[in-house]
Order: C-alpha cells, then structure tokens, then sequence
C-alpha cells in the first residue's frame, strides 16, 4: 500500500528538538511501524531500524541491555520496545553519559512502554499517541483542523467567517458513512468488503493472543471478551462497571481491571464529566468510548450500513465517530485542549465539551440533516450555566453548510470533521 500521509509526523521533529527519545504509541496496526520506518527513510542522516518480534534481537538485549546501548552508533528506532523492559534503564545511562544519536521508542502495550518510561526515562522522551487514521487521512485530504479553528475565534461570527472563508475540505456523505462502518485502520484501505471482516476476526485474536500475554494479569480470557464485546455495545454511553458485571455475572473489581487493559491497549477511552461546583444535580460517572467505530460495528455485527443505521444504536457509533475525531486532534495539542461531556440528572446532555484556558466550548452531534430549536435546548442550557466562559456552541450535523442554528450556536456539517 502506498504511504499515507500522517499528520503526527511532524511532530516527532518537534519533540527531537526537545527530548533524546520519542516514544510512539498506539493500539495494534495503527500504522506505527509504516510511519517510523517512512520518517527515518526521509532523514540525511542515517536511522537504524530494529523490532523486538525478532527474536534473536529480543534475546540478545535481554542478556546484556548495557552493552547494547552501548553499542548505538547512529540514531534508531526500536519498534515493540515495551518486550526489552531492562533496555530503558541502559539507554537513561547513556542518554545521561551524552549520547548524540536520537532514539524512537514503539509499542503497542501502552501500559508496559509508558511503564518503563515513568521509571526509567522520566524527562528524557517525549510521548506521542498514533491512532487509526483521521477520516481525512484515510481519503488523504488536508486536515481541517477544526478544534484549533474553534478555540483560536472568541465570537461565533468570526468562527463562521473564518470557517467559510478557509478552503476547507468536504467529505461527501458517502465516502463518511463507509469510514464510519469500517473505521480507520490502514490495513483495511486495501481490502474488499468481504475480506474486513475477515480481518477484524484476525485482529481481535491476535490482539487477545499477543497483546493480553504481554499485558498479562488476566486469569480468565474468556471473560475478558465478553467485557471486550459488551463495551462495544456501550459505547458513548455512560460507564457503569455494576451494570457490566451483572451483565457479564464477573465481579465489578474485574470489569474494572478489565476496563484499565483495554484503554491500557488503546481499544477504549473514558470521556470524563465536566462538572461545576456550583451545580451538585451533575453526573460526574464517565462515558466509554471505543476508539474505533469499525471495531464497534464488527462487534455488534454491522455488517454494512444497512445495519449500521438500522439496528439502533446508529446514534452512539455516530457519537463515537466524532469522539475518535476530535481525540486524534485533541491529544497533541498545546497549550493543552481538554475533553468532557456534561449531563445532568434531569437528562439534559452535551455530547463533548472543549476546554481550553478558562474558556468552555460545547458541542452537540446530532444525525440528522435539519436541526429543530428544541433540540438545541440542552446546549442552550450548558451555556446559560457557564454564562462568559463559553464563547459559543457547535452542532456537528449530517447538511451540506455551515449554518447559524440560534445567534451563537453554529452547524457544521460531519464532513468537515477530519
């Protein structure tokens, strides 16, 4: 497959600038060793690449972490570097001895890679999240970069000005429904409709097999993807492990472990709540979130969009989507964007809150194409409660233009997103 840009790469240059080592992580086939080994292709001066699933490497480090990092006499990139957890105190002892050459760590276990960066090379590496591709990434468009666009406009009519005078790039709803029915794994760009599902089935066993014996801590593997599926089935929804655990008949105590290896493995996110102190009538459990609709739709059997739409839960795989979205935009900002959500006993709901500085940023994502006012009013009540702190709202919608739905809340349409 012909390499797809990734708008992540940049930022390893930034961090170098700052850091000996970056750290690359991110779930199973997200594409992190494609962009490692495209990054050190493109550099003047020569990278070495080695991965830990070569075994022989793997024994070697193992017997003698030092005198390999040591023996680092060019930059190098060491992919599924969470397998050698001795290798990180060796290459602190070098790093700190003036090591010249610059060093990218890889792994899918975030839980052991970041692990052994908090004990060892704490202050030494600069972290980076890979996700599956952005819709614009898989259709290789520009990004749109809509989050910055949001936070960098104090009024909705210098969003709106600014929205429509930017070349923004369209997804057409066709080629958004399909992303959204398969995800954004790269491997999944090459394949026949029939043959994904295939791979999904491949994927999560090779995930189950490899992943959690690397994870380990997980006495029952059986249990663990009854977990794993039944979280598909509730994603955008709020989490409550009681539920789950009756559900499932496993103890609340092991849904929860469960839970932790999961978003340990990237496979899900917890969205937290925003809540004020002056308001105690707010939910303040999290949502989960799958990361990957397409994994969402594989465990819930939608096999095309027909079922996807259909079956009922076609709002939360919505919801999901633009979750996915704005985290891979999100995680690599600075100054820092934060992301919640906002409910209150009663039922009103935001889906996602921005939060940037002390200003506030609702945003509500709704499937249909036209937008009725009383729809609006849980946003409307978001911000009449945090008053000057929320500049404006924004309704991610399925229309084809940007709209003012009220005053100071603006539509955009899905296709934007990415």
């Amino acid at each position: 497959m012909e390499y797809r840009k990734r708008f992540i790469e940049s930022e390893i240059d930034d961090l170098f600038e700052i850091f000996p080592i970056v750290s690359l992580t991110g779930p199973r086939q997200s594409g992190k060793s494609t962009l490692i080994k495209h990054y050190i292709s493109k550099k003047k001066i020569p990278w070495s690449y080695i991965s830990l699933d070569d075994r022989e490497i793997l024994l070697r480090i193992k017997e003698d972490p030092a005198l390999f990092a040591h023996s680092i006499n060019s930059n190098i990139a060491i992919d599924e570097a969470q397998k050698a957890p001795e290798l990180f105190h060796a290459l602190k002892q070098v790093v700190d001895a003036g090591l010249k050459h610059k060093i990218i760590l890889s792994g899918s276990a975030n839980f052991l890679l970041l692990k052994s960066i908090t004990e060892s090379l704490a202050g030494r590496v600069g972290l980076l999240e890979l996700q599956a591709f952005s819709i614009a990434e898989a259709y290789e468009y520009k990004s749109n970069s809509l989050i910055h666009k949001i936070i960098k406009n104090h009024s909705v009519k210098d969003l709106y000005e600014t929205l429509t005078n930017s070349q923004l790039e369209k997804i057409s709803d066709k080629k958004l429904m399909n992303f959204i029915l398969h995800g954004g794994f790269p491997k999944l760009i090459e394949l026949k409709p029939e043959q994904k599902l295939k791979w999904f089935d491949r994927y999560i066993s090779t995930y189950i097999e490899r992943d959690l014996r690397d994870l380990s801590q997980i006495g029952n593997l059986d249990n663990f993807q009854k977990v794993y599926k039944l979280f598909a089935y509730q994603t955008a929804q709020i989490l409550n492990l009681s539920n789950i655990a009756s559900d499932t008949g496993i103890d609340s105590k092991t849904v929860k472990h469960y839970l932790s290896i999961l978003e340990s493995s990237y496979q899900c996110k917890t969205l937290p709540a925003y809540f004020s102190k002056q308001r105690k009538q707010l939910i303040k459990s999290p949502k989960i979130f799958y990361t990957d609709t397409g994994l969402v739709n594989f465990h819930q059997r939608n096999v095309d969009l027909d079922s996807m739409l259909n079956r009922g839960g076609w709002g939360h795989i919505l919801e999901t989507f633009v979750y996915s979205e704005l985290h891979k935009e999100a995680k690599d900002m600075s100054p820092k964007v934060d992301l919640y959500f906002w409910r209150t006993n009663n039922g009103a709901e935001v889906d996602f809150i921005l939060s940037y500085g002390e200003r506030l940023y609702p945003i509500e994502v709704k499937a249909a194409a036209i937008i009725n006012s009383y729809e609006l009013k849980s946003l409307e009540s978001f911000m009449e409660a945090e008053g000057t702190k929320v500049p404006f709202g924004i309704v991610f919608y399925r229309g084809d233009r940007i709209s003012f739905f009220k005053e100071n809340i603006l539509g955009i349409p899905l296709g934007y997103l990415g």
